[in-house]
């Protein structure tokens, strides 16, 4: 302690203070911005571009106007980036950005264009109200980041596959692991994809709302399939092949088809409608107890809502606008309507009918609208639940001074606000830039117990980062155990991302014996119950799966997988076959088989 006290004084008497500091991505992210903006301000107002009109005046030519119409386009799609939008740009501000690149186009918000009846059939009136309008919104600024973050999600996870059926099933593990599963009591903040997946967890509704809108960009077309209320099944049925194939968000697994080996992974093939039509047991073999049966066996494609996933803002005419005018290397997907036109020849609705089911009986899912109402509308307790929930991610709150005075005390000035690493390292690892993440999530465990110090303290031994430890506010304590929290089990994903399985194994069990926070404890044993199968070692896969009791809300997969997986431990556990007995004349003195 004295040592520290030495060195703050030494300091302190030298004058020398820390200074705030901007990391490379921030400054390289700003200069972007700030190039955008200085092309805004030529659109607006700059006349070094524009030549004589035929009354005195000037007139920007065609060529000219065209071409900053389309920078103020890239500057928007900038702005409008996750790493960007609201952390630095705030949401109004592109929204105004958004009208005036309609208005420098010559179009009018004066012409409201019909709304086509696979619309109003559909959806309620406020929400054909919102498809209607000519003008951009919040709601919209929203959706063109998340169609970016799903890109650039897409284009991450799904490198190197062979075909569409191991996109899709790499997309749904990738889901599973980044959004533990929670129970709706647990999940009543509604929260929009975006916030889902960076506070990492979600129930089964959240888990098929994310994976149908990462399918989008990869131009696969999905619906969710639910029975009648009271029963909370829920599947997602992926368009492939000709097929319906199938996967439960709630157990974290594809509906297995016939043939797909007991412990295969993302690339066993899940069974398709037409399959479990033929074979019930595809179904009824997902049972976790006698007197309750899978929800959809025994049922009929006819039997099921099919819905179509969707937002106003996705099937908006003012989308299509922006969709239109995106280069070919934007590869992004704003827009896509229900109705075919000359635009869209065969539109959402028309391509899921092809897919065999009645047209009639497609609604639209309710649940994403519901959600996003509720998200841009929070309540006093609500805010102060979401603050709560995500505080870990302004880690680390540095300490920017410590002041001594001559009687040895000391004290600690902190940061007004955090650096916000946690959060930045949060998307990285979404958006697949595992290895910089795991980077970042070791130091955020370090950083646990002691917050980053000014350079000039230097070292500081055990019982100096005891004693700053305990004159940690209460507040920025949490935040920094909350984040190391994360940062552990985070970190094990990250592993597995990059290929370390049996290494992001091992970082779970730590994880689970190191004292402290464990909040991600059911995603953990979960994990690396999958982990450990996937090494081969299905028997201590058994063990752990067995382990989770009937309150978390992983048990259901449990019991599918212990179904699965128990006859093949059970078969690894027997003594290996002896050999066959020889005949006398190829033993070459071996003893008889009966004597061994």
């Amino acid at each position: 302690m004295q040592m520290l006290v030495n060195r703050v004084c030494d300091r302190e008497a030298r004058g020398v203070r820390m200074g705030c500091s901007v990391n490379g991505d921030a400054r390289a992210v700003l200069g972007r911005m700030l190039v955008g903006l200085v092309v805004l301000g030529m659109a607006w107002g700059c006349s070094s571009e524009v030549s004589s009109g035929p009354a005195g005046g000037t007139a920007e030519t065609s060529a000219k106007r065209k071409r900053r119409r389309s920078d103020v386009l890239d500057t928007l799609i900038e702005m409008s980036q996750p790493e960007t939008l609201v952390i630095r740009t705030r949401r109004e501000t592109v929204v105004s950005l958004l009208n005036d690149w309609v208005e420098m186009g010559g179009e009018s918000f004066e012409v409201v264009e019909p709304v086509d009846a696979e619309y109003t059939n559909r959806l309620d009136k406020d929400r054909v109200e919102r498809i209607k309008s000519p003008r951009f919104a919040i709601r919209d600024v929203t959706h063109i980041r998340d169609s970016q973050w799903y890109a650039k999600i897409g284009k991450a996870i799904v490198a190197g596959s062979k075909s569409d059926r191991e996109r899709v099933g790499r997309l749904f593990y990738y889901v599973t692991r980044n959004i533990v599963l929670r129970t709706d009591d647990e999940t009543k903040l509604p929260l929009a994809p975006f916030g889902i997946a960076m506070l990492g967890e979600g129930n089964a509704r959240d888990r098929a709302w994310l994976f149908v809108n990462l399918l989008r960009q990869l131009r696969i077309d999905a619906v969710v399939l639910q029975v009648d209320e009271p029963s909370s099944g829920l599947l997602v049925g992926v368009l492939l092949d000709g097929g319906i194939c199938l996967y439960d968000p709630a157990l974290g697994l594809p509906i297995f088809a016939e043939k797909a080996e007991a412990t295969s992974g993302v690339t066993g093939r899940a069974a398709t409608w037409a399959e479990v039509t033929r074979n019930p047991k595809l179904f009824a073999v997902l049972a976790t107890a006698k007197d309750s049966p899978y929800p959809f066996a025994g049922k009929s494609l006819s039997d099921v809502r099919v819905s179509l996933v969707g937002a106003s803002s996705f099937w908006a005419p003012r989308m299509r606008r922006l969709q239109l005018a995106l280069t070919g290397e934007q590869d992004l997907l704003l827009w896509d309507p229900l109705e075919s036109s000359e635009i869209v020849p065969r539109g959402g609705l028309a391509r899921v009918v092809a897919g065999g089911f009645d047209k009639g009986k497609i609604a639209i899912w309710d649940y994403p609208e519901r959600r996003r109402d509720g998200n841009s509308s929070f309540n006093t307790q609500q805010l102060q639940t979401f603050a709560l929930r995500q505080r870990a991610f302004e880690s680390p709150i540095p300490v920017e001074r410590v002041i001594a005075n001559d009687k040895g005390d000391i004290q600690l000035q902190l940061a007004t606000k955090g650096q916000f690493r946690h959060r930045m390292s949060r998307n990285r690892q979404l958006l697949g830039e595992w290895k910089t993440s795991v980077t970042t999530f070791l130091k955020i465990r370090m950083w646990r117990d002691v917050p980053p110090l000014p350079k000039q303290i230097g070292f500081v031994g055990r019982r100096e980062q005891a004693a700053v430890k305990a004159m940690m506010p209460t507040r920025v304590r949490l935040v920094h155990e909350e984040a190391a929290d994360d940062a552990a089990f985070w970190a094990a994903v990250c592993q597995y991302e990059q290929g370390e399985v049996e290494s992001a194994a091992d970082a779970l069990e730590e994880y689970m014996a190191r004292s402290g926070l464990h909040e991600w404890e059911s995603g953990a044993v979960w994990l690396k119950a999958l982990w450990r199968a996937e090494l081969g070692q299905v028997a201590r896969a058994v063990e752990i799966l067995e382990s989770i009791t009937d309150d978390d809300p992983h048990w259901a997969g449990a019991q599918v997988l212990l179904g699965r997986w128990k006859p093949v431990a059970r078969d690894s556990a027997k003594p290996a076959a002896r050999p066959a007995p020889k005949s006398k004349d190829s033993r070459r003195g071996d003893v008889d088989a009966d004597t061994r």
